[in-house]
């Protein structure tokens, strides 16, 4: 292709009216002017290691995508005018003006700088600064604090633009720079049901301190718009660790979500509302040793079922929010070498804060690693409760087979939840974790940890059977015998080459027996009732 090069000299474009260059352009150390009412139409590509010059335009027009690299320099005015697109090829930077005709500029690996009082006007569909590569797209704002900066971008076909405001800082030429990614932010939690199919990487660079806040406009339909219910989403922001609704805004008639970030670098996002909880709790049943427990059950072959067990026959457990029942992939359940192998299931109710704690919000099951770490279903994170703002709630955690454990429901004792994945551990097995009822008689506390009673085998009955007793009526242990085992004290439920997962399976040893060595009766009698045939173990739980 021929081009136009040109090389440590002057050249005006002095025309009023606009001239075509068919080729290429490269400007090698030349000025390059063009004055007011001017144009320049390149069809090729552009190269340049100056500034062009004057207040004249120039107008990106060719048939085929076309190159630019400015090398960081400036063109004062530019019309993008070609629907095949333009690429970068090195870093460019707008002075005055910047119009949007047809076609995209895909920026790939380098930055696209936007003079803060630059105007930008014909951005649309398909008309936009595409963030396709690591460049950002950026406002250059110098030394002083700059309101309602609007960043052309989008994401395929569809125009996303976002406006950045950055006050009360120290600036000292300053960027505030975006991106527009497609998808759901890839630091989402993974139960996020609605969120914008669209996130805004944000970032600033020359400024101390202030505030920084962006406002993004997400399609109204189509792809790549939003999933889920709308009415569910809010602006949040990400900083690296941590989502936040401070600075939370949104509109559903204008489509738009914003929110401030906590630092220089983060993310925009439109996502539901949730609060996260990591906690830890230990069960007795699965013979905790310094806080680390067995996982017995899932050793091949494993016996916990992907499916939860606590929602319908037999445990019926009351739910909230939904009642289908939560599925984990078979996969969560293989020996990862280390403590995060899975336990067990357990089940979860979120309470208000009021003294009783007696309105049930939500419920989830959720899994039990060996040292103790309450878990989503993806058997990593931390557990997720949809459409919760965050605040002070009462937790319970459940057990199949074990008497239940409950945050204490009065005040200042409640536990507050953010969306913070690192909010400090709900530790259910420290004996400093306010912990309602009373420890030896409501909740173990052995070897320096709390934990949950075992021996609840006939808790399947519901009230009033969540004790633990070995004697007297409706006691644990003659259940094993007379209602699982049919009265013959030689039989059992499952068996060493065959196991099973069955809520008389208090000793987690995967099968059902009242004789013999590692029987679940002596373990109910030796082990929560410490020995004594008269004790009873309660449950205790703010309703």
């Amino acid at each position: 292709m021929k081009f136009i090069q040109l090389t440590s000299i002057f050249l005006l474009i002095a025309l009023a009216d606009s001239n075509t260059l068919s080729a290429q352009l490269f400007i090698d150390n030349a000025q390059f002017f063009i004055q007011p009412g001017a144009s320049v139409t390149v069809q090729g590509d552009v190269t340049s290691n100056t500034d062009i010059q004057g207040t004249g335009k120039i107008i990106l027009k060719g048939a085929a995508n076309q190159n630019i690299n400015m090398g960081g320099f400036t063109i004062p005015n530019l019309e993008m005018d070609n629907a095949a697109n333009v690429t970068l090829t090195g870093n460019l930077k707008v002075g005055s003006s910047l119009l949007f005709t047809n076609g995209k500029i895909l920026l790939d690996n380098f930055n696209f700088i936007i003079d803060a009082a630059t105007t930008i006007t014909g951005a649309g569909d398909n008309k936009f600064l595409e963030t396709n590569g690591t460049g950002f797209a950026q406002r250059n704002i110098g030394n002083a604090a700059a309101s309602n900066q609007l960043i052309p971008v989008g994401v395929g076909i569809r125009y996303a633009p976002i406006t950045l405001t950055h006050t009360g800082g120290v600036y000292s030429s300053a960027l505030l720079s975006a991106q527009a990614k497609s998808g759901k932010s890839p630091n989402s939690h993974p139960r996020v049901e609605s969120y914008t199919n669209i996130y805004w990487p944000l970032s600033s660079t020359g400024i101390t301190g202030g505030t920084f806040t962006g406002t993004g406009t997400y399609p109204a339909d189509g792809a790549p718009g939003f999933t889920g219910t709308e009415t569910d989403i809010r602006g949040m922001s990400f900083n690296g660790t941590d989502w936040s609704l401070i600075g939370e805004g949104h509109n559903y008639t204008t489509n738009t979500v914003s929110a401030q970030l906590s630092s220089n670098s983060g993310q925009i996002l439109g996502m539901n509302r949730f609060v996260l909880m990591n906690s830890k709790v230990l069960l007795q049943g699965a013979n905790p040793v310094s806080g680390i427990m067995n996982d017995a059950l899932r050793t091949t072959p494993n016996v916990i079922p992907t499916t939860e067990p606590y929602r319908g026959a037999p445990y019926n457990f009351a739910t909230l929010n939904g009642g289908v029942q939560e599925v984990a992939s078979a996969s969560v359940f293989n020996d990862l070498g280390n403590n995060n192998n899975i336990v067990d299931w357990v089940y979860l109710e979120l309470r208000n804060n009021v003294t009783t704690g007696t309105v049930l919000l939500e419920t989830r099951s959720a899994l039990l690693q060996k040292d103790g770490d309450i878990v989503d279903i993806d058997g990593i994170s931390p557990l997720y409760f949809k459409n919760q703002d965050p605040g002070d709630f009462t937790v319970t955690v459940r057990h199949r087979n074990h008497m239940a454990i409950s945050t204490n429901n009065v005040a200042g004792s409640y536990k507050n939840l953010s969306l913070s994945s690192l909010t400090p551990s709900l530790n259910f097995s420290s004996p400093s974790t306010n912990v309602l009822g009373v420890a030896n008689t409501n909740y173990a506390q052995i070897g320096g940890f709390n934990m949950m009673y075992a021996g609840n085998a006939n808790g399947v009955l519901g009230a009033p059977s969540q004790r633990v007793s070995y004697s007297g009526s409706g006691n644990d242990a003659t259940y094993i015998l007379g209602t699982l085992l049919g009265g013959n004290a030689g039989s059992s439920i499952g068996t060493v080459a065959s196991p099973v997962y069955h809520w008389g399976d208090v000793n987690f040893n995967r099968r059902v027996t009242y004789s013999g060595s590692g029987n679940d009766a002596s373990f109910i009698l030796s082990t929560p009732l410490g020995s004594s045939a008269s004790s009873i173990k309660q449950e205790v739980k703010p309703l």
